[in-house]
């Protein structure tokens, strides 16, 4: 039995309103991850500020469960909390950019240009400043 068009487009529209859904709830988990990230900054902030002895005791939370440990130990925690965080939001961010790029290609929209561009690391900064004089 054929296809109608009517079923085709109802087709297209379930398909790209999930695609839609799977976004947005990208969007929420970048939210949540950003925040997750600040209360990380300021936990290592405020540790480094309130506490000028490396040999202090400090109070962390862990999950859900409140520890008592060394500054060091508790700043090289957090570090690795942070780390976490960052490779987790570029793993959401270039997901949603697949997405993104599959919903418009749902809806027949031509391609965000410059959408997936990624920025140029250290080093190709520092090979430009040597070879391009005023940069």
């Amino acid at each position: 039995m054929p296809i109608s068009n009517e079923q085709k487009t109802i087709e297209i529209l379930r398909a790209t309103e999930r695609v839609a859904d799977q976004v947005l709830m990208l969007k929420q988990e970048l939210i949540a991850l950003d925040k997750r990230r600040q209360e990380t900054r300021e936990a290592v902030r405020t540790i480094r500020n309130s506490f000028p002895r490396d040999d202090a005791k400090v109070w962390i939370t862990v999950g859900s469960m409140l520890m008592k440990m060394n500054k060091a130990k508790a700043l090289e925690l957090l570090a690795k909390d942070a780390e976490h965080i960052e490779q987790e939001i570029k793993k959401i961010r270039t997901e949603q950019k697949v997405l993104v790029s599959k919903q418009r290609d749902l809806e027949h929209d031509s391609p965000l240009r410059g959408f997936d561009l990624k920025p140029l690391s250290a080093a190709e900064i520092s090979a430009i400043k040597a070879n391009v004089p005023g940069f």
